[in-house]
């Protein structure tokens, strides 16, 4: 009994224990992450699909130290404060795989392990998709658009007749990149673990033959944000109202270690016109977009120069703080008609970024009050230290200008 029980709490066990379950099980996935409502327990679940196979609980403590083992074994830093992932060999009798391991800061500790087995890894020739071509359980109906990350489509779930927008990514992207697809598809997986109201939902993963991922995800009748602002600014109201919820969105999601990392106005779509209901698209998955600043041909970053922050030009991860840079930008735009930096040479828009000051922010509805105005300086400083501490502060700083906005009307706000 004993040595059971020393086993049971041993976390180098524990850790080697549920790597070879998830390869054994052919686990897509496994979560290491503090149980639900209680900071005193973790669980761990293993995956397959959106089936849950199994879920063990285990101590806090223990759960630390398990997701310490695995980072030692995948050589990552556990004190980093973004997301860092790195690769596993496991072999379990006749079975093997590689095991990508990332691990997510956040309000807690916490691990993703995605089991990439060899049949993820079989490319053959690139091809289009096309109406009535069948991916998994979903009936191709009709191509939806491209972005800077994949091509959408609207599909049909064979049995259930509902309709939704399937995702693949680019052919440019997964030709140029051999780590493009198991990066899109795991943060696909992580951000459909983020429930909310504001943020896109995620249904369904998997592979095209040729070895592309994809996700399913809700297909959603609205307009974008950028479609909305292109027809004029909008009123203050309605920008704190925007805003309010795509910052509840990233609260959210930075108390599970999720980073969006392009938080543009392309990426939020908005439903419903008297009462607004905005929603994040594209979530933790633009970071590979990011990197194509990189890159000699600007294709890999059409929509994501206009706001990205300073520290990802620079080469850094994007963390929390960056999201409130795209915020900032997002929120400038939508009060002036266009971001706080215009170029049309992509270099030189990236140096306003890195070096122009922080410009005033005009809006045809007449003079902003300060705490706006306040609130989106802050946003767009330079160096992510001088924003704000993290999400949660930027959040209650757009609650306090609705309340005050609500009580008086927003014109007499104007010297609060």
């Amino acid at each position: 009994m004993a040595g059971r029980e020393s086993h049971r709490n041993d976390p180098a066990r524990i850790a080697d224990l549920a790597l070879a379950a998830a390869v054994r099980a052919q686990a897509d996935a496994v979560y290491i992450e503090p149980m639900p409502l209680t900071e005193e327990s973790y669980v761990i679940t293993l995956e397959r699909g959106r089936e849950v196979l199994i879920t063990v609980p285990i101590e806090a403590q223990i759960g630390a130290a398990v997701i310490a083992r695995l980072a030692f074994l995948a050589d990552l830093d556990l004190a980093a404060a973004h997301s860092t992932t790195g690769v596993l060999p496991v072999k379990t009798g006749d079975r093997e795989a590689e095991v990508v391991v990332t691990l997510r800061p956040g309000a807690a500790l916490r691990a993703d392990l995605m089991v990439m087995r060899p049949r993820d890894h079989v490319v053959t020739k690139l091809a289009a998709l096309t109406a009535g071509d069948k991916v998994g359980q979903y009936r191709v109906v009709e191509f939806l658009g491209e972005g800077g990350m994949g091509t959408v489509y609207k599909v049909e779930h064979a049995a259930l007749g509902r309709t939704y927008a399937l995702k693949v990514l680019r052919e440019t992207l997964f030709g140029r990149d051999p780590t493009a697809a198991e990066r899109f598809l795991r943060e696909a997986r992580t951000a459909a673990r983020v429930h909310h109201p504001n943020i896109v939902d995620v249904f369904d993963f998997g592979y095209l033959p040729d070895g592309r991922p994809y996700f399913v995800m809700e297909l959603l009748d609205g307009e974008s944000l950028a479609a909305r602002v292109a027809r004029g600014p909008l009123p203050p109201a309605e920008v704190v109202t925007i805003m309010r919820q795509l910052a509840q969105a990233l609260a959210a999601a930075h108390d599970r270690g999720v980073i969006h990392a392009d938080v543009t106005s392309s990426n939020v779509l908005v439903l419903g016109d008297t009462e607004l209901l905005v929603k994040l698209v594209d979530f933790g998955l633009a970071e590979l977009a990011g990197e194509g600043l990189h890159e000699e041909n600007p294709e890999f970053v059409l929509g994501t120069p206009a706001y990205i922050s300073p520290e990802q030009l620079r080469g850094l991860a994007a963390t929390e703080r960056s999201d409130q840079y795209g915020l900032g930008a997002v929120m400038f735009e939508m009060l002036a008609g266009q971001p706080p930096y215009v170029d049309d040479d992509l270099r030189s828009l990236c140096m306003k970024h890195l070096q122009a000051p922080i410009p005033e922010v005009e809006s045809p509805h007449g003079p902003l009050p300060p705490k706006l105005a306040d609130t989106i300086t802050t946003c767009l400083q330079k160096t992510p230290q001088q924003r704000f501490p993290n999400m949660r502060a930027l959040l209650a700083a757009l609650e306090e200008i609705e309340r005050v906005t609500d009580r008086r009307g927003w014109r007499r706000w104007l010297s609060s």
